[in-house]
């Protein structure tokens, strides 16, 4: 596709509103003529938009009928929250939504005519149809870079909580070379596994970057001690000041912040 204009993309875009409820669009493309907010979905069957009753609804090949939440509501809800973000930035710029189906093999049955659907196939002509709708640049160039930066700034990605019982994890370092199924066990500097004598110290930053990802990205020297099962305090205390981790609180209430980039610091240490 050759678009006659500057833009920029944002793909799975998320910030909050006023009341920090959460927004997230697929793709906003934005450039000096309109701004289009791209609601895709990727579901097979027949789909039918039932605008009156608020209802979005599959039916697959063997006649199963599904409902699923309307995707006009959810897009005309971030033209809402657009609108008066561009309000408070004095920003005069029109609002164009689409909703799209990734799948050709999607049946469009019932759908508003107000309402631009279609599938992903019809996504450059409908761009095209937009630049002819609004064939002069709206606000200059320097304004859009304004608008980019801003939306960049307001970008809050949604913190990932895993849904699963907590007690039915492996905590620990686990073994690499055993499809991480035993637990290993600290000794002299490393972590040896029990079952096949592997010798390691990766298996540190790996532990703690899984304790990141599904406990929390603060661990104490105590939770530092259980999860590792190293029963040595003072042990403890010289790996994690090896670390060299951002800390926050004192003495026995003194807690380590994981950084997301946890499995890097083994690279540099090589």
């Amino acid at each position: 596709m050759v678009i006659p204009s500057k833009y920029y993309l944002f793909h799975s875009y998320e910030t909050e509103n006023e009341v920090n409820h959460s927004h997230q669009m697929d793709t906003i493309f934005l450039c000096q003529n309109f701004i289009l907010l791209l609601e895709i979905k990727n579901i097979g069957g027949r789909v039918d938009f039932y605008q009156k009753k608020h209802q979005f609804i599959r039916t697959r090949l063997d006649g199963t009928r599904e409902a699923f939440s309307n995707p006009i509501d959810q897009i005309e809800r971030h033209v809402r929250f657009f609108k008066r973000v561009f309000r408070s930035w004095n920003l005069i710029l029109p609002i164009e939504y689409a909703i799209v189906l990734a799948q050709p093999t999607t049946i469009i049955g019932d759908a508003p005519q107000q309402v631009s659907i279609f599938h992903v196939s019809g996504l450059q002509t409908h761009v095209y149809q937009l630049f002819s709708k609004y064939q002069h640049k709206q606000i200059p160039e320097h304004q859009m870079d304004c608008a980019k930066t801003k939306l960049l700034e307001m970008r809050k990605p949604k913190k990932w909580s895993p849904t699963i019982d907590q007690n039915k994890l492996r905590n620990g370092a686990l073994c690499k070379a055993c499809q991480y199924t035993s637990v290993m066990q600290y000794k002299h500097g490393h972590f040896v596994c029990p079952v096949c004598n592997t010798k390691t110290k990766k298996a540190l930053y790996e532990a703690l970057h899984d304790y990141r990802n599904l406990h929390d990205e603060w661990i104490s020297n105590g939770e530092f001690r259980n999860y590792l099962k190293i029963e040595s305090r003072y042990a403890a205390n010289r790996l994690i000041a090896d670390l060299n981790l951002e800390y926050k609180g004192f003495r026995k209430d003194r807690k380590y912040k994981i950084p997301s980039n946890i499995l890097t610091y083994l690279e540099k240490r090589t």
